[in-house]
């Protein structure tokens, strides 16, 4: 009999039960299960199905699988109470059992991506998506990445727009560069694979800020973080909620097949800094009561951030390299939201057929990046809320109305004390704090962002600056 790990030896009037435990452990290891090591230490016990499909197992598992051989496939029953009675299943067979490699827990590469579906494993290339058998596929899923939903590619050559890329359209003013910019974005995002040339986090921000302290949600954001949710298995935090100042545990929630860590609505002292190690690295995770470990970077997630507010970061060349930008138009708004216009909850209310169509788009946005990478397009007001951002709202528009070039000069000067009193003065509340040297710095931003030569020298004793048209 195929598997038995056990001898029955009849002795006159008795039998004598012999079990075997390294007999038992190949049994163990033929219904695929298997311990992982984990990236630092320590290791998880699963179970192998279909070749390739990992799931979360503990010791019961272990035991269900010998009573089911025991007792409903060879029905010896003398025998389960045996190994019942002795120790058979404990932390040296766990650690006994063959070791499962975490090399090929992600093998999507430059030219190719896996998207996993209940029927099937999808795999985009640059001109061609089919879907192929766990049983036929090379590397390892977790039952968590599997996407609840039986993808029919038979839709394919169909050009009906599925609600969501009408919904991108929407948010990209119609414009066609501005969409490829979204598309590709998403693309990069949702491609597994993580390229050491390309560490940037994504950030979808408003198109209008209104930097006086109000800010208007309900432009779509969120909705384009749960689609990718949708596609692909992501940790996603409350941005509203966020602390990671001092909180060891912050990444408790990541594992090593997560691929995208979602940062919805951050607030607007979120500092973009303390982010640079999990962009750039590998991910150090560490969990209560258990023993830390560090995802590496290629299986770490991407990060996408959403925010009504502009990102703060360091403000130089590092903070910018590491950043993919998109600015949402807002044509939805709490007055017009996607249900008002397409007449139904996004996700809640789809049936299969549009399931499908928004995978199928999803698919192809993967295509467009590895065919394209990521597109650009010119920004709208990124410059603008940037600059106010890095320096205030109020010295704006201060400057806009104080720091002019006549139309028939290419140059002015002014006495940079004169201004900084006038500023003071018309804005009592905004400058309480900025100290002449602050606002020296703040006139430099200006007018680098305005495309400005300044000048600072002295004369009479007096501080003075000369603005200059490049």
């Amino acid at each position: 009999m195929e598997n038995r790990f056990y001898t029955i030896t009849n002795t006159g009037n008795s039998s004598k039960i012999d079990i075997s435990r390294s007999k038992l452990l190949e049994f163990l290891e033929a219904q695929g299960f298997r311990k992982m090591k984990l990236p630092k230490s320590g290791f998880k016990l699963v179970k192998i199905e279909r070749n390739s499909i990992i799931k979360d197992a503990r010791r019961e598992d272990l035991m269900s699988s010998v009573k089911k051989k025991l007792m409903q496939v060879d029905n010896v029953p003398e025998v389960w109470e045996a190994f019942l009675a002795g120790d058979y299943i404990g932390k040296n067979n766990d650690l006994a059992l063959e070791q499962m490699s975490i090399s090929n827990l992600n093998i999507s590469d430059k030219e190719k991506s896996y998207f996993y579906f209940r029927n099937g494993i999808l795999l985009v290339t640059v001109d061609n998506m089919e879907l192929i058998n766990y049983e036929q596929y090379e590397g390892l899923v977790h039952e968590d990445q599997i996407i609840q939903h039986d993808l029919d590619l038979t839709k394919l050559e169909e050009k009906t727009s599925s609600m969501f890329e009408i919904f991108l359209q929407n948010i990209s003013a119609k414009d066609k560069d501005r969409s490829n910019y979204m598309r590709s974005t998403i693309g990069y995002l949702i491609h597994p694979y993580k390229d050491p040339s390309v560490t940037k986090a994504v950030i979808l921000v408003d198109q209008e800020i209104d930097f006086s302290g109000e800010a208007n949600g309900g432009t779509g954001k969120s909705l384009v973080a749960k689609a990718i949710q949708k596609m692909t298995f992501s940790v996603f935090k409350d941005g509203k909620s966020l602390n990671n100042k001092g909180n060891r545990f912050f990444y408790q929630d990541v594992s090593m097949f997560h691929r995208i860590l979602i940062l919805d609505d951050v607030k607007q002292d979120f500092n973009f800094e303390d982010y640079y190690s999990v962009i750039t690295g590998e991910m150090t995770v560490e969990e209560k009561y258990k023993a830390g470990y560090t995802i590496p970077f290629e299986l770490s997630p991407k990060l996408l951030i959403t925010s009504k507010y502009m990102i703060k970061g360091s403000g130089g060349a590092s903070d910018e390299r590491r950043k993919i930008e998109i600015e949402v138009f807002p044509h939805y708004n709490i007055d017009f939201t996607p249900v008002d216009d397409f007449k139904l909850r996004f996700f809640n209310d789809w049936d299969s057929e549009e399931w499908n169509l928004f995978y199928i788009d999803m698919a192809r946005y993967c295509q467009i990046y590895l065919k394209n990478g990521i597109m650009s397009t010119n920004p709208i007001n990124l410059a603008e809320n940037k600059l106010k951002l890095n320096t205030d709202y109020s010295f704006v528009e201060f400057a806009d109305l104080n720091l002019m070039i006549p139309e028939d000069a290419t140059s002015a000067t002014f006495n940079k004390g004169l201004l900084y009193e006038s500023y003071r003065e018309k804005y009592p509340v905004e400058s309480r704090n900025i100290t002449s040297i602050r606002f020296k710095k703040w006139i430099d931003v200006y007018c680098n962002t305005r495309n400005l030569q300044v000048h600072h020298f002295k004369s009479d004793s007096n501080n003075m600056i000369r603005i200059s048209k490049l």
